[in-house]
């Protein structure tokens, strides 16, 4: 605990131990680097004295580390660790809290990433990946140097940890306020079989109130010198009996004790030798994306998962009604953007996505301006490619191949369904505020496909045109991410998003919800639009009505107003265009 005027650290690191030290000696060498940062301690609730001596004796032999080590005097046999990580916790002087087995090592810099994640929102709790281990495969490493074992940790964690056991993988970690274990009394600590105590704790948190954020780049790898994969004494009713607790808060009662206070004996503390811990936010902080993600919640008559199944085969009084929304573990809508020279329109367009969808691949097509700067400082940003910095003159557009990237990448990083869109363009808000909504409704066994009407804003930021071709425009946006993508049907300019493999086998929707183009409201930028077109496709053999219609206007013109109801995020043009609503 923090000493009387002290600055109180930014992260406690709580692990329950019972009879891990042989595990834990190998493991402190590769994550003590990570905790000897100012603004971490590290808490060890030991849940039997019996190693006490050899764990003392292996903890002064990293002094860099603030170590408070607590000991439980009873001898017992095993338990499930709620006490001890409760006790932990108790003890701990953090303002967040990360806590995990004494066997996890890091894959990266775990606490940084924790940390920053759970300080996303005001209730958040991060939720991290695990993968599993044998120490013999670790020493496999080519060099013991701190490279090498990296590499090594990267490369076990990506074979233990297959896609298709994605939401699987979310366990057996989390960090999240200090604040959030007095919310719901900490770990039930009448558990007492193997098995469910997380699941348990997230899904009470959930209940009051507590956001679970998925982070798919918090990685922990589970060391030991036998094979695991996480499924041992795997117990399906012990199971369902964690994951359906009656009320958010545990370890009540007139019989109950104060939860965290099963044992309390401090056998070491460095609490006043703990460097100045930051008044703001730690610099060593790393951002990475974040997902809600639903907790484990199962019915408790048919126990479906109700963030993460389907309804029941059979008929369930609970669920056999239209089932709520699904939460899943990986970043489920993906938002893929080919970008050059836009930073006049990009930070509008992804601000005006961002809490609609899961995350961003976006691609810098050879961009002269700020548009790579711009997009880096997205937090909900997954990957930025990049081609390489060309002038006007001498660029090449490549769709196919850009495209291709950019669905790869989304695949890569676990993304269900896609949504494209350009930086100069904004969906209504209607078909965002329903995004989800939209997905859970299509087909979970077919390519599916919706389209949506173009809508091209022509003079003012809330009119768009409406005679001849431009009432007829549509963009098929938002499809099922297949596992194949290729684009060998594809023209190379004006081609759909969906590769081959929707074309061919997906079923197309076509819906009227809008989308709206911003570079058709000033006339500089049709013409300048006409002209690029023209460049690129001068016989016009990707498109034979050519594109001087662009520019055009005359006596058929007809306009419509953005009805109410209908209209998109104003707050997210430029400050040029949003000028023209007060014209």
């Amino acid at each position: 605990m923090t000493a009387p005027g002290a600055a109180r650290p930014w992260l406690s690191v709580v692990m329950p131990f019972y009879r891990k030290l042989a595990e834990f000696e190998r493991v402190v060498a590769l994550n003590a680097p990570f905790w000897s940062r100012p603004g971490i301690e590290v808490v060890i609730a030991l849940d039997d004295a019996s190693e006490e001596k050899g764990l003392r004796q292996l903890l002064a032999r990293f002094p860099g580390v603030a170590w408070t080590l607590l000991a439980n005097d009873r001898a017992h046999a095993w338990r499930p660790p709620s006490c001890a990580i409760n006790a932990g916790v108790r003890h701990s002087a953090g303002r967040f809290v990360f806590v995990h087995s004494p066997e996890s090592a890091y894959v990266g810099d775990a606490p940084a990433i924790a940390l920053h994640a759970a300080m996303q929102g005001g209730r958040g709790v991060a939720v991290g990946r695990v993968g599993f281990a044998r120490f013999d495969e670790l020493d496999a490493a080519p060099e013991p140097d701190a490279h090498a074992m990296h590499v090594a940790l990267a490369t076990l964690f990506a074979h233990a940890v297959p896609d298709a056991l994605y939401l699987r993988t979310f366990y057996g970690s989390l960090c999240c306020a200090r604040e959030a274990f007095d919310a719901v009394g900490g770990y039930d600590e009448s558990l007492a079989r193997w098995g469910g105590d997380d699941d348990n704790f997230r899904v009470r948190l959930e209940m009051a109130g507590w956001q679970l954020l998925a982070c798919a780049d918090l990685k922990l790898l589970h060391l030991s010198f036998e094979a695991r994969d996480g499924s041992e004494q795997f117990d399906p009713d012990n199971d369902w009996a964690c994951c359906t607790p009656a009320t958010a808060r545990a370890n009540e009662g007139a019989e109950r004790r104060a939860w965290g206070c099963d044992f309390t004996r401090i056998a070491r503390t460095d609490a006043a030798a703990l460097p100045p811990s930051p008044q703001d936010a730690p610099p060593w902080l790393r951002p990475a994306p974040v997902f809600a993600m639903g907790s484990r919640l199962q019915c408790e008559i048919c126990a479906r998962m109700v963030h993460h199944e389907p309804a029941p085969h059979f008929h369930c009084p609970r669920c056999s009604k239209e089932a709520p929304r699904r939460l899943t573990a990986r970043p489920r809508i993906v938002c893929v953007m080919q970008l050059r020279n836009e930073a006049r329109l990009l930070e509008g367009c992804l601000a005006h996505l961002r809490a609609h969808v899961d995350g961003f691949v976006l691609l810098d097509d050879g961009s002269t301006d700020e548009t790579a700067h711009i997009a880096r400082r997205e937090p909900k940003l997954l990957e930025l490619l990049s081609n390489p910095p060309a002038p006007a003159q001498r660029h090449a557009w490549n769709e196919r191949e850009n495209r291709r990237r950019l669905l790869e990448c989304a695949r890569a990083h676990g993304a269900g369904w896609v949504l494209a869109c350009d930086a100069d363009e904004r969906y209504e808000t209607l078909f965002l505020d329903n995004l989800n909504a939209i997905v859970d409704s299509l087909s979970e066994t077919q390519l599916s496909c919706l389209s949506v009407a173009m809508r091209e804003l022509w003079d003012a930021p809330d009119r768009f045109r409406i005679d001849g071709p431009w009432a007829h425009k549509s963009r098929a946006c938002l499809f099922r991410l297949p596992q194949e993508i290729t684009f060998a049907q594809a023209p190379a300019l004006h081609g759909a998003w969906y590769p081959d493999a929707v074309a061919q086998h997906g079923v197309m929707y076509r819906s009227y919800y809008r989308l709206y183009h911003l570079k058709m409201i000033r006339r500089e930028d049709r013409v300048a639009r006409r002209d690029l077109y023209r460049r690129l496709d001068p016989e016009r053999r990707l498109q034979p009505m050519g594109y001087d219609y662009l520019a055009e206007e005359g006596p058929a013109l007809r306009l419509a107003a953005v009805a109410p109801g209908r209209g998109y995020a104003l707050a997210s043009l430029p400050k040029d265009l949003a000028a023209l609503l007060q014209a």
